[in-house]
């Protein structure tokens, strides 16, 4: 039984869509969720006009729309659709493979279900080649790639010395004036400082991971993604839940140098995310952020785990007030009894205690609170003085360099 059979067993599982199998030695499938968007051709073309890496590529593309779409978009999804068929031979650096589907009942519609769709094609066919570490990329149809893209993630999953189960793709948003408002990039200029922000104020906590979990700059070899159970059907954030998961099982390496460059474009198509994001800024003209003050708390209390063991360790306050001193009490001696040294222990305080805990714990403060929100701006500055680095006139560029600096 190969990964892909394993796999069909054990979860749920898109069936197989395609009948001609890839050739022998590709080595790289792109997936890209399409909904509503002809900017898509122009992903393809960025891919096409990127090096090519030491092995064939293909690119996967799910038209999708749900039961409950407006008609006039699944007319627009038919013509795209229709469009990528007619291209099908146009592009001389990879396999086009088109795919569309309508009527998707509401409960799974939308970009995780597309995704997972797409990736699950992937395993098939690089299990029809007997290619288990034949790597899947996620990508959006709203992207550009740079001229890097292919032979970066090449380099990395199969010329590295650890090589890798899984990474994720450094990205910086296409802030091109020629394409996109001076509203819309001055958002997404702030969007973009949060995301750094986050992730490395969680690096700042402790958190063993501290990783981007962006669906368009995601890859993980067909047999680690078949592992796993596969992508999240979440309407939104299935990029972030299956990354979570992933790092709990397989350590998640990441390319360094920027690859991916989303559009920063308002959109309202998932709950939450860019386009949502961006949009909420231009109306409000703020972009608040969990107060960098949580980061420490959070660092004070993850730091003590090691103590914990011998049960002797001072917490904070905040923490004990949010779980509840008995709950804690008992999950810290469930942790003690199952474990039989003070390394597995801490391993397993911190399943108990992982980065969900950490999100319920920052939005547990509000505005009113001793940590309430603050503009992204004085966060950043607050984390840039953790680091001994004084603040420029560009914000922006302070975030990224060191973002990039301390990538996993």
């Amino acid at each position: 039984m190969n990964f892909a059979e394993s796999y069909s067993e054990r979860y749920s599982v898109a069936p197989k869509i395609f009948d001609d199998n890839p050739r022998s030695d590709t080595g790289i499938i792109v997936v890209i969720p399409c909904y509503d968007d002809e900017f898509v051709f122009t992903t393809l073309q960025s891919l096409d006009s990127a090096k090519m890496p030491p092995c064939s590529v293909e690119v996967i593309v799910v038209v999708n729309s749900a039961e409950d779409t407006e008609m006039s978009i699944v007319e627009k999804n038919r013509h795209i659709y229709a469009k990528l068929c007619e291209k099908k031979d146009s592009y001389r650096n990879f396999s086009l493979l088109s795919y569309i589907i309508e009527g998707v009942p509401h409960k799974i519609a939308g970009v995780g279900n597309a995704r997972k769709v797409g990736m699950d094609e992937a395993v098939w066919r690089f299990a029809a080649i007997e290619n288990p570490r034949g790597v899947v990329v996620s990508l959006d149809a709203d992207c550009l790639v740079g001229a890097d893209y292919f032979t970066e993630i090449y380099t990395r999953f199969y010329c590295s010395k650890d090589k890798p189960n899984a990474c994720t793709l450094q990205y910086r948003h296409n802030f091109d004036a020629k394409m996109y408002s001076e509203q819309e990039i001055y958002a997404c200029r702030k969007y973009e400082m949060y995301l750094r922000y986050f992730r490395l104020a969680q690096k700042v906590a402790g958190i063993p991971v501290s990783m981007h979990t962006i669906g368009s700059c995601l890859a993980v070899t067909a047999e680690t993604y078949a592992k796993m159970g596969g992508m999240s059907r979440r309407q939104a954030g299935e990029d972030f839940y299956f990354l979570q998961k992933l790092a709990q099982q397989s350590p998640v390496a990441a390319i360094c140098k920027p690859i991916v460059f989303p559009s920063p474009s308002v959109s309202e198509r998932v709950p939450f995310g860019t386009g949502r994001s961006v949009k909420k800024i231009i109306e409000t003209g703020s972009c608040k952020v969990y107060n960098f003050g949580l980061f420490l708390l959070l660092k004070e209390f993850y730091s003590a785990f090691p103590s914990f063991y011998d049960g002797d360790s001072t917490i904070p306050r905040e923490i004990i007030e949010f779980v509840g001193e008995q709950k804690f009490k008992s999950l810290v001696d469930e942790c003690r009894k199952n474990t039989s040294d003070r390394k597995s222990f801490v391993k397993r305080m911190f399943a108990k205690f992982d980065v969900f805990f950490m999100i319920r714990f920052l939005n547990s403060f509000g505005e009113v609170s001793k940590y309430p929100a603050v503009e992204v701006d004085d966060a950043v500055i607050h984390l840039l003085g953790y680091y001994g680095l004084s603040s420029s006139d560009n914000l922006y560029d302070d975030i990224f360099s060191l973002d990039i600096s301390l990538q996993n």
